[in-house]
């Protein structure tokens, strides 16, 4: 199935998502959340619509992987956060956070988007979604736990979502988990699409961003 052409997947999807990585990075609503200046409540909000992403990512992946031998390589239930994130709503915002903090529209989309990945069995579009959530948590979530830490005064047991001490050292796993991205055996089509497919994820981000931005920005700046 693979083309002969010389080519590294984890080097294009990393190149190919640049300008959207930074504009996610830049959105207004992270910048006030990284900085400090938004209450509790909205990273309660914020970490509530990412545990329903990662549910129906991870649910996704399992139930692709289970007919895809292809997503094996990179299913690895070390990685998971679903349940991480379940339990730091709970320390952070109560045992009825679901039912005080359901899920935005944006959050809805991406949601049915995973899901209709699913239900066609896509791997190599599921690969891209994979790889901008889990490479980029592993790779910003460290400094993101400690400024989460310093500025709303979280201890540990809420911020699990970014513990990654399961799969060892972060460096030498980002870079086996690369490798493992270039040897996927995919065609040309599911390469175009697979790296397509990674800029989508970034626009589905940003846009959960944006409504929370909408909740939140507007609501401190007027407090």
């Amino acid at each position: 199935m693979t083309s002969t052409t010389l080519r590294s997947l984890a080097s294009d999807l990393r190149t190919s998502t640049t300008e959207a990585h930074s504009d996610a990075e830049n959105a207004g609503f992270m910048g006030a959340l990284v900085g400090g200046t938004l209450p509790v409540a909205a990273l309660a909000d914020y970490t509530a619509q990412l545990q329903r992403v990662y549910t129906a990512l991870e649910k996704a992946v399992r139930t692709v992987a289970a007919r895809d031998s292809r997503l094996t390589s990179l299913a690895d239930p070390r990685l998971e956060r679903h349940a991480a994130i379940a339990a730091d709503m709970t320390a952070m915002a109560g045992v009825n956070w679901r039912s005080e903090l359901p899920e935005g529209a944006a959050t809805r989309a991406y949601v049915a988007h995973l899901e209709e990945l699913a239900a066609a069995g896509d791997a190599a579009r599921l690969v891209a979604h994979h790889y901008v959530r889990y490479l980029g948590d592993m790779s910003g979530g460290q400094i993101i736990a400690r400024k989460m830490h310093q500025a709303y005064g979280l201890g540990a047991e809420a911020t699990t979502f970014y513990d990654f001490s399961a799969v060892g050292k972060i460096k030498p796993y980002r870079d086996g988990y690369r490798e493992r991205l270039d040897r996927l055996d995919l065609d040309d089509r599911e390469y175009r699409a697979a790296v397509k497919e990674a800029s989508l994820a970034f626009a589905l981000n940003h846009a959960v961003f944006a409504e929370l931005g909408e909740r939140h920005l507007v609501h401190s700046a007027r407090a």
